[in-house]
């Protein structure tokens, strides 16, 4: 053929041989199925600790299946997190639990906020195949994602009325230690009355104040003398327990419970730890 008729082919004729290939290579192989699986929200005592939630992941497919990353979506919440963790998921219905961290709640408008619909991002495979990445919704209503919502709500709102320590430490005869619960109105805060209506201790702990009450409307601040002593000396409660800087509080705002806690400094951590294991004839921490 001369050069003039190679250039010569006509562009109809690259189409037809294209179909024809298109035809010769048959329909193509439709993506196989996402993994089946689905994700309910738990959480644990070491959970509560950590902030975490623990995503349960239940395999409902009929091979193993194997999860890289958990992604909370909570949209009452701020700073839900993302967990990288290989899982491996066996048939039969056992359920493995990754703990992702939840956040702050914070869609506290109402008087009894809920929290709305939310997800799992998950990253799976089936055993040798493509990862995929699947959205699955958590059940809902949900009675623990309300619960963590309001309790960040009304701990929120105690936080936005007053500040909670503790008072210098002193050592009393028998070694305990003598304090005092100090309430400061916050920065801000409306002048109107606040009352302490308990404070407990934990299960290391016994925190037995003198007295309880309010701090009085426009005052800045109060204090409540009280007595602090060991309660447990079991070496391993001592070791294993997962609170032991704990101490609820609860006031009463507006004529409405509010729960809170005492914010317990690194000084006062050491002073207690200190009281218990002389108390107790435990070593000194560390050793």
């Amino acid at each position: 053929m001369s050069p003039a008729r190679r250039r010569s082919w006509h562009p109809a004729a690259t189409v037809a041989v294209l179909l024809l290939a298109g035809a010769c290579a048959g329909p193509a192989e439709p993506a196989p199925p996402a993994p089946k699986l689905h994700a309910t929200a738990e959480q644990w005592r070491t959970d509560e600790v950590a902030r975490n939630l623990a995503v349960a992941l239940h395999n409902d497919d009929t091979v193993p299946l194997r999860v890289t990353r958990v992604q909370l979506v909570l949209p009452s919440f701020t700073g839900a997190g993302v967990v990288d963790k290989e899982a491996l998921l066996p048939v039969g219905g056992l359920r493995v639990d990754v703990p992702v961290p939840y956040g702050t709640g914070t869609a506290c408008a109402g008087e009894s906020p809920a929290a709305a619909p939310s997800q799992a991002i998950v990253d799976v495979a089936r055993e040798g195949g493509p990862t995929r990445r699947v959205t699955l919704d958590l059940p809902h209503p949900s009675e623990r994602l309300d619960r963590l919502l309001r309790q960040d709500c009304l701990a929120a709102r105690a936080a936005r009325s007053v500040a909670l320590t503790f008072g210098p430490w002193t050592s009393t005869p028998d070694g305990a230690l003598r304090g005092s619960l100090v309430v400061t109105r916050a920065s801000g805060a409306g002048p109107d009355p606040v009352t302490v209506a308990e404070l407990g201790g934990n299960v290391l702990y016994t925190l037995r104040p003198d007295r309880l009450g309010d701090l009085a409307a426009g005052a800045p601040t109060v204090a409540f003398g009280l007595r602090a002593d060991a309660l447990d000396c079991d070496p391993h409660a001592v070791a294993e327990v997962k609170k032991p800087y704990e101490f609820p509080v609860r006031l009463v705002l507006g004529g409405e419970d509010v729960p809170t806690q005492v914010t317990v400094t690194e000084n006062d951590k050491l002073t207690l730890d200190t009281m218990l294991r002389a108390r107790c004839g435990l070593p000194p921490r560390g050793k």
